[in-house]
């Protein structure tokens, strides 16, 4: 927990970026325009986001922002919860219940941590999302029109080992992939990897995603990601199926975006199609502040007030993640809450010396997520035993 604050120090950054995206008005009144988004197998949906952006009263803004940096030491308390003990980085890792401690004093925090992590910096160039294996892999990332992969190049963790976790999903599996390739590792667990991203799990005739452009036409690569993600799957038989996927479903014939109960009929149909025998979980609860915030720009223009910066989940996000509860419980799977992870009472944009989000604010941090690794592995493990 939070023990106390030391030495303060104001830099100024200027941030340019290429891309669009959208972010809360409320928190850019009196800033340059800013653009922000992650790297390309990232990109935010712009034409989905200007649809839904004119639906909420969000918009867009332009390209560069100065940043205002008021450091400070932010101590935490390693002392009952090791975090980086030299044995086992899992059994040393934080618990649940001195999270919720942390997220609590986060709360009230004022100024940035000097020891931020990711650096504002860092986050402002697209840095720290999940994934990065698939950089130095031959599996890869599967583009607009890709719809396959040669999944023997799609192995992590443990790959020597006859346990199979798969891995499942869109962009939202991708941000978990480094993570639970360390826990397989660690854990003596192989990870088999399959996902498309932008285009998320639950079973739809989906708008095409071009690399964050939708347009109105179906995405049949997206519909055949599907049916060949299920073909593997049942051949496979992997012991666990881990499903990450963006809630946000938009669909064609006719085009709208689906409401709860939609999202929720369709992942029950992706749900009923896996293998019987494998032990399916959902990761679901993302509190995803880009529906009403976005961390990285409110800490930006409030670093000795970063308690400002908090938010809480919008409506809209709490019905679409209700939706893939209710779709595990009917289907009796496993649901996994993510919002512990993240939020008490309200999300704050910093958790200890964390920014839990990365710049999209549609992901969660890499380093964040390798933070919380116990935790997530208290979360599966009696399934993997």
């Amino acid at each position: 927990m939070a023990q106390g604050y030391a030495g303060f120090l104001t830099i100024t950054h200027v941030i340019s970026t290429p891309h669009c995206h959208r972010t809360n008005s409320h928190l850019l009144s009196g800033i340059s325009p800013l653009t922000i988004n992650g790297p390309g197998r990232f990109l935010a949906r712009r034409e989905h986001l200007m649809r839904r952006g004119i639906q909420r009263g969000y918009r867009f803004v332009g390209r560069s922002l100065i940043v205002l940096m008021a450091t400070q030491l932010f101590v935490w308390n390693s002392a009952n919860d090791p975090i980086a003990a030299a044995g086992d980085p899992v059994s040393a890792a934080i618990s649940q219940a001195n999270l919720t401690k942390l997220i609590n004093s986060s709360i009230s925090l004022r100024n940035l941590p000097s020891s931020l992590t990711p650096s504002l910096n860092e986050l402002e160039n697209n840095g720290d999302y999940g994934g990065s294996l698939l950089d130095s892999s031959s599996c890869g990332s599967l583009g607009t029109n890709a719809w396959q992969e040669n999944i023997a190049h799609c192995y992590f963790g443990d790959t020597k080992s006859k346990t199979t976790l798969a891995l499942v999903g869109d962009s939202r599996a991708s941000m978990y992939l480094d993570t639970f390739a360390k826990l397989g590792a660690i854990e003596h667990f192989r990870v088999l990897f399959i996902a498309k991203d932008g285009c998320p799990i639950p079973l739809g005739t989906y708008m095409t995603n071009n690399d964050g452009t939708l347009s109105d036409g179906v995405w049949t690569a997206c519909s055949s990601f599907h049916s060949y993600l299920i073909a593997h799957l049942d051949k496979i038989k992997p012991r666990v199926i881990v499903v990450s996927s963006n809630t946000e479903i938009d669909l064609t014939n006719p085009v709208h975006y689906a409401q709860a109960p939609e999202i929720q009929t369709d992942m029950e149909a992706l749900l009923s199609k896996l293998p019987r025998s494998s032990r399916v979980i959902v990761l679901g609860g993302f509190p995803q502040p880009a529906e009403v915030a976005n961390p990285t720009v409110c800490l930006s223009r409030n670093p000795s007030n970063v308690s400002s910066c908090a938010f809480t989940p919008s409506s809209g996000t709490v019905s679409d993640n209700a939706a893939f509860a209710t779709a595990a419980a009917d289907e009796r799977d496993v649901f996994v809450n993510q919002t512990p992870w993240f939020c008490t009472s309200t999300c704050p944009a910093v958790i200890g010396n964390y920014v839990p989000y990365t710049v999209d604010a549609y992901h969660a941090d890499n380093t964040y997520l390798q933070f919380l690794i116990g935790i997530i592995w208290s979360s599966i493990r009696r399934y993997i035993a």
